[in-house]
């Protein structure tokens, strides 16, 4: 048996980057999936077609909008096929490395490789992931802006929110598992010169774009604001810990906690820092275990953000390993004390809205 022709243009499996977010509808098997790109964009991967060797598949880019309207049952895939611009059909053998690429248009593709007109989302064969995806509904949030600020601090202020936004986005999904294997495996390559950037823009890459925050308006005539559509609850952890930060009594003890922990870090020869290298992995006595875990839920508790701890501990990664995500996060969050203490930022509201 072999499958049908397909006619257009070759590509190479590298020319396509994509990493894999959730598989949305599954049957013996994934048969709709969803990935994103390097530039940040939604693609669909659907199972077409198989041999007794191979499957055939094919991807094909998604926007938000659609996207949406699939998960929430308003479009069918036929109709979200129907609305990309291109399509490639690619086979996967047992090594799951995709080859014989080809490029082409839903149109030039056989009748019976198109989903059905009526392709909706049935929930008998929709993942758990596809219903918390369509279960949470993004919302405006403001990023009120005040003062006198610089052409750097309006480049600063989105990067360091969009960076502790992540972060909350994988304590929250951490169940999914594109988000929890991407925190375990950047937080176990932490030694030898890992970079907690990576850890951020990794958990980027497992958003998929209807949970990411996006700018939906930007005004600034002193005061104005950023209003942005992202997932509120995720907003309002990132403001709690903000407040927190914010306020002097309680950034004191933030600070004595960055700075004891680090003296303990240096003490037992332990690392911790973004861009430590030559760091030799080395197993954690009872005690340090004790020690730490004490510290990271003491952390969580400093933050306001109650047990969440429990969400870390479910990676099954050491207590080490937590610290050095969390103090990652502190340092960023630091970035914004700043601004929020001179009133140049204020989360959650700005004051060019209904003047509060």
């Amino acid at each position: 048996m072999s499958y049908p022709r397909i006619d257009g243009k070759k590509m190479a499996a590298g020319e396509f980057k994509h990493t894999w977010n959730a598989d949305l509808v599954y049957f013996d098997g994934p048969l709709v999936s969803l990935y994103k790109a390097e530039d940040g964009s939604d693609l669909l991967y659907v199972w077409l077609d198989c041999t007794g060797k191979s499957n055939r598949w094919c991807m094909f880019p998604v926007t938000r909008a659609n996207l949406w309207n699939y998960l929430e049952k308003e479009k069918s895939l036929r109709e979200v096929f129907e609305a990309s611009k291109w399509v490639v059909v690619f086979q996967t053998g047992s090594s799951l490395k995709r080859s014989g690429l080809i490029k082409t248009t839903w149109s030039d593709l056989p009748e019976n490789y198109l989903p059905d007109n009526d392709s909706y989302l049935d929930d008998d064969v929709a993942t758990k992931a596809a219903g918390k995806l369509a279960a949470e509904i993004a919302e405006e949030y403001l990023l009120g802006l005040d003062g006198e600020l610089f052409i750097e601090d309006l480049t600063e202020i989105p990067k360091v929110y969009q960076q502790l936004y992540s972060f909350h986005y994988g304590l929250e999904h951490i169940e999914r598992p594109a988000v929890r294997n991407s925190i375990t495996r950047l937080t176990q390559r932490w030694s030898g010169g890992f970079n907690a950037v990576h850890l951020f823009s990794g958990l980027q890459d497992v958003t998929p774009s209807i949970h990411r925050a996006k700018v939906c308006e930007l005004r600034f005539n002193s005061p104005g604001f950023i209003r942005l559509e992202l997932l509120g609850n995720l907003a309002r952890q990132v403001e709690i810990a903000a407040n927190r930060v914010a306020d002097e009594d309680y950034f004191s003890q933030l600070q004595d906690f960055y700075t004891s922990t680090y003296r303990y870090f240096n003490d037992h020869e332990l690392s911790g820092f973004d861009n430590e290298s030559g760091v030799e992995s080395r197993p954690l006595t009872p005690e340090a275990e004790k020690e730490l875990r004490g510290k990271v839920v003491l952390f969580f508790r400093l933050l306001g953000w109650g047990e969440k701890h429990e969400c870390l501990d479910a990676l099954g990664i050491n207590p080490l390993q937590q610290l050095r995500v969390l103090l990652a996060y502190y340092r960023r969050l630091r970035k914004l004390r700043p601004y929020l203490v001179s009133g140049n930022l204020i989360l959650g509201r700005s004051p060019l809205v209904n003047g509060s």
